[in-house]
């Protein structure tokens, strides 16, 4: 069996972009290989098998060759059929996939997180509340890039106090309010923090949490804005009009 060579692994599409005439250059997330760059040639042509499969969410079976970086398709089939996110479900999966795209290295396998990504994106194909679980992600994915989060002792290693109020500075952790000094981070209270580190995020904890994670993420994500947020932004939008509009429709 040539080792160079890989047939049918289960992977997923984060992004593709036109390549020559009728080809398309691929970054896939697998479950064995991490991210992967593929050149898949003349997928983009009417006729090619692959065409159709060019969309991001579907879980697939792909086969690769080649000793570069960047490799050649080589094969790839639908696993299963499942129903794609849509509106703010769909912004969101953009971003699960924009954070591996910009956080995990090519070739450097994360099985553990490429198991809650696949656990995400069938919870955003359900259209059901999602933001506690995207928090979780991040928070998994700051700890396979090494950057583990200490949620349930301070900096100096005393448990926290579920009604103290911290600032979370990212190489030290939860530093007590009042001890500062020159250091910045989020504030947040200990019960946020120890509910995040619980995976028990209450509605009311939501806002807090996304506010110190984006913090958190954004040393590792570029300078370059996060194309899901702009659809999120248009998505949030069109619901609020959508919502105008029913009103006034019952006035």
């Amino acid at each position: 069996m040539n080792p160079s060579i890989i047939e049918r692994q289960p992977g997923y599409l984060l992004h593709t972009h036109p390549y020559r005439d009728s080809s398309a250059l691929l970054e896939i997330w697998s479950r064995d290989f991490g991210r992967v760059g593929l050149v898949a040639r003349g997928a983009r042509r009417a006729k090619s098998p692959w065409r159709g499969l060019l969309d991001s969410f579907q879980p697939l079976l792909l086969s690769w060759g080649g000793k570069g970086d960047l490799k050649t398709l080589r094969g790839m089939e639908l696993e299963q059929m499942i129903t794609p996110p849509a509106g703010q479900s769909m912004a969101a999966a953009y971003y699960v996939n924009e954070l591996v795209l910009r956080t995990c290295m090519r070739h450097d396998p994360h099985p553990g997180l490429y198991a809650n990504y696949v656990k995400m994106l069938t919870l955003l194909s359900t259209h059901q509340q999602f933001e506690a679980q995207l928090r979780y992600f991040e928070k998994q994915l700051l700890a396979e890039l090494g950057y583990g989060l200490d949620l349930l002792s301070d900096c100096h290693g005393a448990p926290l106090v579920a009604d103290a109020d911290y600032r979370y500075v990212a190489d030290e952790g939860a530093v007590p309010v009042g001890q500062e000094r020159d250091r910045f981070g989020e504030k947040v209270s200990g019960e946020l923090l120890m509910a995040l580190a619980q995976e028990r995020l209450s509605s009311d904890q939501l806002g807090a949490a996304k506010r110190l994670m984006r913090t958190l993420l954004r040393p590792h994500l570029g300078s370059r804005p996060l194309e899901s947020r702009r659809l999120w932004s248009i998505f949030s939008k069109l619901g609020k009009t959508k919502l105008g509009n029913a009103g006034e429709a019952r006035h």
